[in-house]
């Protein structure tokens, strides 16, 4: 009866332990699925760099340097080796976009320019594409590190090796300096 007693207490815990495996496993790919689509909208709005450098180098309220550095951010992303890096680039881009379109604003011109308004809706949609990764990322790595902080979850975690995910806070809001 004793033997039966343990058989059975033994049969719940490989259930329950395999039940905490797949919940980890599935929060994890969520988490890296989110990453990834993150990851892809920045580069996308990446893209937007070098055009966006090109309408700059005419405002006379951007030095040479401003523009160079602008120009160069696009690759420095790609050269980043940890996530804070990547954080205060992300964050440089939007700092760079918001100075362009606040020098724009002094251009009544541009009002008119077809080609410039496209770009800066394309940044503007971009901008807003990332914002929305951002957050389904942010909370993909808040479900997975409150999992991996829950007594006795967390030692399934370090069993596994089930590292919990580093949070991607940079502040955007372009909108409210392009309208």
């Amino acid at each position: 009866m004793v033997i039966w007693f343990l058989f059975g207490a033994m049969c719940m815990l490989v259930v329950l332990l395999m039940l905490a495996y797949v919940k980890f496993v599935s929060l994890n790919k969520a988490a890296q699925n989110a990453w990834q689509q993150l990851d892809n909208n920045m580069k996308n709005r990446a893209e937007l760099i070098p055009s966006l450098a090109l309408s700059a180098a005419s405002f006379p309220e951007l030095d040479r340097e401003f523009i160079y550095e602008l120009s160069h951010l696009k690759d420095a992303c790609r050269k980043t080796a940890t996530l804070q890096e990547r954080v205060q680039l992300e964050s440089d881009i939007t700092k760079k976009f918001k100075k362009v379109f606040t020098a724009a604003m002094q251009h009544p011109e541009l009002k008119d320019d077809e080609h410039f308004l496209k770009l800066q809706r394309s940044i503007i949609h971009a901008e807003g594409k990332v914002q929305s990764s951002k957050k389904k990322y942010n909370s993909a790595a808040r479900d997975f590190n409150t999992i991996t902080g829950v007594i006795p979850l967390n030692l399934i975690a370090k069993m596994f090796e089930f590292e919990p995910y580093e949070y991607f806070d940079f502040d955007p809001s372009l909108e409210k300096v392009m309208q």
